[in-house]
Parts: structure tokens; sequence; C-alpha cells
């Protein structure tokens, strides 16, 4: 992590960039309600094995009223899981949202000594455009205007010279991320079969790795998605990167 003559990390000049907005603090309240859903869930799978192993001791009624008891735990779990999972995304997906739009309208609205950005690539050609800062559009070559919150943050990225400074894989964590949200916060927790089936082939078609969702299973098919912890910690990992790349990137522009 960088450093310089005042002391301020790469970090520090992001948090700056960005304004107003508290990201540690929002980053901080993210890291407590993810900890305590680890928890839940650990003292929940506790909770079933300790009934597991009184079923299997009990008999007649009482044991099958205990055996009862934990297919319902079991089928429970499945939703607490959704819960925590759309939680989480509920979470991480503005995040990154509103954390790329508060960086492109600091660069935008860079002052001296901030060496001011070039801005190159097909979007610049539309840069006087009062919507070229928003990551929510992208912009054809015509200059016509379309939503897609993935792209337009892609094109902003590569227009102000930011991608050196981001994750290799920062566009296929974002397109994991907000295309999980669109599906989750849509369909809720059991999405349609045919919503099911789409996820499935974008997750191969997109290249995202198979250990960044989990599933649950009726009759052998697909039916509750979760976004894994595996995701979480790697979405919670290349935030940090991202905060420290953007950070750089406009330390580098002092003189």
């Amino acid at each position: 992590m960088g450093g310089n003559n005042f002391g301020l990390t790469d970090r520090d000049y992001a948090v700056l960039l960005l304004g107003d907005a508290d990201l540690d603090a929002q980053l901080r309240a993210i890291h407590s309600l993810l900890r305590r859903h680890a928890e839940a869930d650990a003292a929940l799978q506790e909770e079933i094995g300790e009934l597991a192993k009184r079923a299997s001791e009990a008999s007649g009624e009482y044991g099958m009223h205990l055996e009862n008891s934990w297919v319902d735990e079991m089928h429970g779990t499945v939703f607490q899981g959704a819960a925590h999972s759309a939680s989480a995304i509920g979470m991480l997906a503005p995040f990154l949202e509103s954390l790329f739009v508060g960086i492109f309208a600091g660069i935008r609205d860079i002052e001296a000594p901030v060496q001011p950005v070039t801005l190159t690539g097909t979007r610049a050609a539309h840069a006087a455009d009062p919507d070229f800062w928003d990551p929510h559009l992208v912009f054809n070559a015509a200059g016509k205007k379309s939503t897609s919150v993935l792209r337009g943050i892609v094109e902003l990225v590569e227009a102000t010279g930011l991608t050196p400074h981001m994750p290799a894989d920062y566009a296929k964590t974002l397109g994991a991320i907000f295309g999980y949200r669109n599906k989750m916060l849509h369909h809720g927790f059991e999405w349609p079969q045919l919503e099911r089936t789409n996820f499935e082939a974008t997750i191969v078609r997109e290249g995202w790795p198979s250990d960044w969702f989990d599933r649950s299973l009726t009759n052998g098919e697909t039916w509750i998605i979760y976004m894994s912890d595996v995701l979480i910690r790697h979405t919670l990992s290349r935030i940090d990167e991202m905060l420290d790349g953007i950070g750089a990137f406009i330390q580098a522009r002092y003189p």
C-alpha cells in the first residue's frame, strides 16, 4: 500500500475522492452482519446435529417425533441459508454500485493540484454528454445510451485509465454480484425453473468459478442457489483491492 509526504495511504486517497461517504463504516457494518450470519448458521448446524443424535438413540413415537423435528429443521436450514444469501447480496451489490458512482463523480470533479484525467476510448468521444459519468449507462459509437451498470462501469474504468489499478477479475466479480442480485431480489428465494436454468447457463458462459455459488437440490435438480462463502470472501477482498487501486491512481496524479 502506497504512502506520501502527508502520511496518507492509497485507501485514504480513495476515501477522500469519494467525499462524504463513510466507506469504512459501511464495510465494518457489512462485516459485522456477515459474521453474525455465520455464527447463526453454525449454531443451527450444531442444534441439528444434537437433534439427529437424540433421534438415533430414541425409539417409538418419541423417536418418530424427534426424526420429524430433525427433518423440519433440515428444511428450515435451506431457507435460512437463502435469507442470509439475500442479505449478503443486498448489502454487497448496492455497496459496489454506489462505490463506482462515487468514484466516477469524484474523478469528474477533480481539481488542482490533482492532475486531470485524460479520457480515452470510444466513450471519450461523448465526454460532453451530461450522462457521461453515470456508470449505469453505456454509450455506443453514435452516442446512443442504454442501461447496464456492469458495462457502464467497465467503459468508464477503461476511459479513465483505471484498468491497471483494478483487480484483474474485477469485471467478472461485478458480473457475478450484479447478476445474482438481479435474480435474488426479483425472484426471491425460490426462482422459477427457467430462471434457475438460465443462471446455471450464465455461470458456465461467463466462466465464473464453480465454487462461487452453492445449491440446494430437489429431485436431483437445482432448487435454491446461494451466494457461497467463497464468493463473499472474494468480493470483500476485491473491494479492498479496488479501494487501494483507486487511491493509488489518484495519489499518482499529485504533482
